[in-house]
């Protein structure tokens, strides 16, 4: 099942928790890796002969398609690509965020993801084959309080994903929105820190969010890896358009 032997797998945010562990599980699953970011992931990593390096920044339209065509030249054309890249953003009220973080979480969630599918795209659709999987999050089809900005742009990527897949799914090209809960993360530590201290009664009163959720645990970066994995493989082959939750049961409420 889900076997990616002989395919050529992008992943952005290679060097975040989320983009890390889907490079392992890639791996183990014997696809070879064009792996990028702004700073270069573990060793442990780039040291292995089936993954490659190129740095880039996400929020750079011409960068990210030199650095996507730089790749090609690895281990020939990209057959599935993992749009890991994103940041929280400020932990605000609307009205208190700044136009200088708005602006950052869009270029970064939004822009970045655009950008990285539109380098995905131009050379998938004329192949006639190719899966992207743009990371989401459960603050893309409910709302965060507190985290406006990163909410408004999650639901942006959900958006963004439903129009490339009308019209790339008539290429043999499926696109698709992976929406983890909250991951087990020092991030997601510092975002339990940071909204309770705001809001004493969040998640029930209880410091760590995770045991508001139906699972009573956080989600593990490994599980939303494997369903990304999934999401690549030809396992999934009628996946399209579709916004997949691997959330603990969060949006069961």
């Amino acid at each position: 099942m889900q076997d990616l032997a002989g395919k050529t797998v992008l992943i952005t945010g290679a060097a975040g928790t989320v983009g890390t562990a889907c490079a392992q599980v890639f791996l183990d699953k014997g696809a070879r890796l064009v792996l990028t970011d702004r700073v270069a992931p573990s060793s442990d990593l780039t040291a292995n002969p089936n993954v490659h390096f190129q740095p880039a920044d996400v929020t750079d339209g011409a960068a990210v398609e030199a650095a996507y065509h730089a790749t090609l030249g690895r281990f020939g054309p990209i057959d599935a690509a993992v749009l890991a890249a994103g940041v929280e953003g400020p932990v605000a009220l609307v009205e208190e965020i700044t136009e200088v973080d708005f602006d950052r979480v869009i270029a970064v969630n939004v822009k970045g993801c655009l950008f990285w599918m539109q380098a995905c795209l131009r050379d998938m659709k004329p192949r006639g084959a190719g899966s992207i999987v743009a990371l989401s999050s459960i603050s893309g089809v409910v709302g965060s309080a507190s985290l406006g900005a990163y909410t408004l742009s999650k639901h942006a990527v959900i958006g963004l994903v439903r129009a490339a897949a009308l019209e790339a799914g008539g290429h043999g090209v499926r696109v698709n929105a992976l929406c983890p809960g909250p991951i087990d993360s020092d991030m997601m530590r510092r975002l339990d820190k940071a909204l309770s201290d705001r809001d004493p009664q969040r998640a029930r009163g209880q410091a760590d969010a995770a045991r508001a959720l139906p699972l009573q645990r956080y989600v593990s970066a490994q599980e939303v890896a494997r369903m990304a994995a999934f999401l690549c493989s030809d396992d999934s082959g009628s996946c399209h358009g579709g916004t997949y939750m691997v959330d603990g049961g969060f949006t069961a409420r």
